[in-house]
């Protein structure tokens, strides 16, 4: 069992390497977006923006950049609210349609980014299109980047079903 930690370890550290790339995407994106937020509060729009690191991931909250909900770019995550604070509601709807926390959800799209790495944006961009073209919307079925995190419990890919013939 001792020699499954640094072997994991090796995993996880070649996984967020290879997403990079991605990450540098995310944390431009989530720093510019608390830049941001920082005038809101400072206007009294919104709480303060936070970074802090969870989840496999940089996370920044109250960040005007967190779209709908929330964009998982690398190994960092962008919420509009924050999703940790157990008196901020937004997410109590998405938990309960999902069947488990949204963050979990998040985690495994940062999953999927150390998988993929660089493919992982065409990945997701051709994922939700095809569920756009469908009318299924973003998160729709036909989003292969969203059904393992929507699957209980979550995952970074759904299960493939073997049909019987």
């Amino acid at each position: 069992m001792a020699e499954r930690r640094p072997r994991a370890f090796l995993w996880s550290a070649l996984g967020k390497a290879w997403n990079a790339p991605n990450t540098a995407l995310g944390l431009l994106y989530g720093l510019t977006g608390m830049l941001l937020g920082l005038l809101f509060h400072g206007l009294g729009r919104q709480p303060a923006p936070r970074v802090r690191w969870r989840d496999n991931a940089v996370q920044f909250t109250h960040n005007p950049f967190g779209g709908v909900g929330a964009l998982a770019l690398g190994n960092t995550v962008t919420w509009i609210g924050d999703p940790y604070d157990p008196d901020d509601h937004t997410w109590d709807a998405a938990s309960r349609r999902e069947g488990h926390p949204i963050t979990d959800h998040e985690r495994q799209h940062t999953y999927q980014g150390e998988l993929l790495g660089p493919f992982y944006l065409p990945s997701n961009l051709l994922g939700g299109l095809n569920a756009l073209i469908r009318g299924e919307g973003w998160h729709g079925p036909h989003n292969w980047n969203e059904r393992g995190p929507q699957s209980h419990p979550p995952r970074p890919w759904a299960a493939l079903k073997r049909t019987v013939r």
